[in-house]
């Protein structure tokens, strides 16, 4: 079959749906919002040294495209089911913009330009879903811009984008072809993960859920206004720094505990929730990378999952034993990882707390990138800008709910940011709920033997 003919069978198939693609098709609010709005995007700004041949940048994010078919991909929504449809390679756009000068540094002007662009939109129904826009300060200074739609990428796949883009740039710069590992598409991810539910290994996976989520409700947040069917506006970011020395403090009891920093800022959760509302029986969910399987690692598309975190509070005495506790759950929570849709369709009673309209979802996130700091080898040396001085106002990051965005940003501090809507909640509940969590970790790292009730 030739590549012509090929494309064009490729375009007659219909490929199934994964589970997270059909959980964002249930936030489906069309173009104007949701989980396929103009909005929802993930931003990538790389800080690049050294003179950049356009041309090889051109065919360097041409091949990332015609590498990852996802990027190509159209989720077509209004069919019964809905599906994937693989469109042929095609060219990324790149737009090249001069820089003014203008008195500022240019560090500060580069986060003007990452403010700018998140608040950025981009269709989910044209092809392709990644576009680049660079900022050049002068011939050797510039600022690359990769723009994506959060439906077919999540940020492990932002990675693998970069990592794939610097390893093109380098191939067609000195004519030897990249060397990456071969890359299973989103599509056969999407087969096999449609085919192992419907023949499920005897395993205890859904035997495990169905009794540890066994008369438990999803923790939510009490608001300050009932949620509305559609939201008005996008979603709010407060954002509120915890210092790097109560990070080293925590990341301290982490290894004392032998657990990660995520099951000690999770157990500070545990602790701001029941202060809310004075509950111990907790089930707080977390979004985790849901890549379980190695042979997708490569792989680019939305692999995202949300994984509930029961855990029994009323029996510890301190915040080291809450910390413990919550290290037993987390192991068994990933150990017995499955996709969020199968877990609320056997188990509806779970998210019965969603039907209050005087309270929201809540949810923390913890992303930790799988390569490190990457440096492309793009011009003379490029990397990612980690690091957020400046906040946009307002997001389109999450369809629904509260978001906890949590970072550990290359000074050691932890950048705590809370995505919210201000049709349910005010900006004061946010900021005090944020300065609470904070104290709560202070008071937890400083002395981990006191009793919990009193941080």
């Amino acid at each position: 079959m030739t590549q012509s003919s090929l494309e064009l069978d490729q375009e007659s198939k219909r490929y199934p749906l994964s589970f997270t693609q059909e959980w964002f098709c249930a936030l489906d609010q069309g173009d104007a919002g949701g989980a396929f709005g103009l909005r929802f995007i993930l931003v990538c700004p790389i800080r690049i040294t050294g003179k950049v041949d356009l041309t090889v940048l051109q065919g360097a994010l041409d091949d990332v495209v015609a590498r990852h078919e996802l990027l190509r991909t159209i989720v077509i929504r209004d069919a019964d089911p809905p599906y994937q449809l693989v469109r042929p390679p095609c060219p990324v756009p790149l737009e090249v913009k001069d820089l003014p000068v203008n008195g500022k540094s240019r560090d500060m002007v580069a986060q003007e330009l990452i403010v700018e662009a998140e608040a950025g939109t981009m269709s989910a129904r044209e092809v392709p879903l990644l576009r680049a826009t660079l900022h050049r300060f002068d011939d050797r200074d510039g600022v690359l811009f990769l723009t994506v739609h959060h439906s077919v990428s999540d940020g492990w796949s932002v990675q693998v984008i970069m990592r794939d883009l610097g390893a093109f740039y380098a191939a067609r710069s000195s004519g030897i072809p990249a060397k990456l590992p071969p890359v299973r598409q989103y599509r056969e991810y999407s087969e096999w993960q449609k085919a192992t539910a419907a023949n499920p290994a005897d395993d205890g996976r859904p035997a495990y859920w169905l009794e540890k989520l066994r008369g438990a409700r999803e923790f939510t947040m009490p608001n300050d206004r009932p949620h509305p069917e559609t939201y008005s506006r996008p979603y709010s970011l407060h954002t509120r720094v915890i210092g790097a020395d109560v990070i080293s403090a925590a990341s301290a009891l982490a290894t004392a505990s032998r657990c990660s920093l995520f099951t000690v800022l999770l157990s500070a959760f545990y602790v701001l929730a029941h202060q809310v509302t004075g509950a111990t029986d907790l089930a707080i969910r977390s979004f985790t990378a849901g890549r379980d399987e190695p042979q997708f690692h490569d792989t680019t598309g939305l692999f995202i999952n949300l994984v509930p975190f029961r855990t029994e509070l009323s029996d510890c005495a301190s915040f080291r034993d809450i910390v413990a506790r919550t290290k037993e759950t987390f192991i068994d929570a990933i150990a017995n990882e499955l996709p969020v849709g199968v877990i609320e369709e056997a188990i509806p009673e779970f998210i019965k707390s969603r039907e209050n309209l005087r309270t929201s979802q809540f949810i923390v996130t913890n992303f930790e990138s799988q390569f490190g700091e990457l440096t492309l080898p793009i011009a003379e040396g490029a990397h990612e800008i980690q690091e957020r001085v400046l906040q946009e106002p307002e997001h389109a990051d999450v369809p629904s709910g509260m978001v906890w965005n949590l970072d550990v940003m290359p000074s050691g501090e932890l950048g705590n940011g809370v995505l919210f809507n201000r049709d349910e909640f005010d900006e004061n509940t946010v900021a005090g709920l944020a300065a609470d969590l904070r104290r709560i970790l202070t008071g937890a790292v400083g002395d981990p033997d006191r009793d919990w009730r009193a941080l």
